[in-house]
């Protein structure tokens, strides 16, 4: 769960709170977390000022919302394209998919918590919680999946699930990232490629 201040709402009042997070979650992964106000938000879901601090106590209360909403929508469709995965080629098309969503879009669109993650994640000071909660639940994730890959005996018994689900984590995060930046997709294809080359060195022979 998020650590903002959630109080008890209507399922109408409900509504309109996952309305002004969804909003204002698109605001943000565009323009960036400093550049868009609860003003911005406001105007963007006809919600007054009054409304939006009833629902939020402060705009670090909406962020973390925000960074809540974002993660949980990552890791949710990624639970659903690994829903099946037991071996390595089932991997193969779990990162062919990720590709193919990057290239379909109008332009490359990195990741979300990535970007969320990268003006919020870097301050010792006030440090976000739900940034760390979010990339762990995405990393527990592949984890689980290499895990069931080791039970069924696609990857050996000295492969470490956790090591190698943050290595492709990593490498996911990092493909995103270049693939954004020079909206070319090898950016993303090579180091997914990379990740799996190495996974496939646990391959029992």
């Amino acid at each position: 769960m998020p650590l903002t201040s959630v109080r008890q709402l209507t399922p109408k009042g409900q509504r309109t709170r996952e309305r002004i997070v969804d909003a204002a979650s698109g605001l943000m992964v565009t323009h960036g977390v400093a550049a868009v106000s609860l003003d911005d938000v406001g105007r963007a879901t006809a919600t007054s000022k009054s409304q939006m601090y009833h629902y939020f106590a402060s705009k670090d209360d909406l962020v973390d919302a925000v960074v809540h909403h974002v993660g949980t929508d990552i890791v949710g469709f990624h639970r659903q394209l690994l829903a099946e995965v037991t071996d390595l080629e089932g991997l193969g098309r779990w990162a062919e998919a990720i590709v193919e969503l990057q290239v379909s879009a109008p332009s490359f669109c990195g990741c979300p918590l990535g970007t969320l993650a990268s003006e919020l994640g870097g301050d010792p000071i006030h440090r976000r919680p739900e940034v760390e909660q979010a990339f762990a639940a995405w990393e527990q994730l592949l984890e689980e999946r290499l895990r069931v890959m080791v039970d069924a005996g696609a990857l050996s018994s000295d492969a470490d699930p956790h090591a190698l689900a943050v290595a492709t984590l990593a490498s996911l995060q990092g493909g995103l990232l270049m693939a954004k930046a020079t909206q070319d997709p090898s950016y993303l294809r090579i180091p997914l490629a990379a990740a799996l080359e190495h996974l496939s060195a646990f391959i029992p022979r």
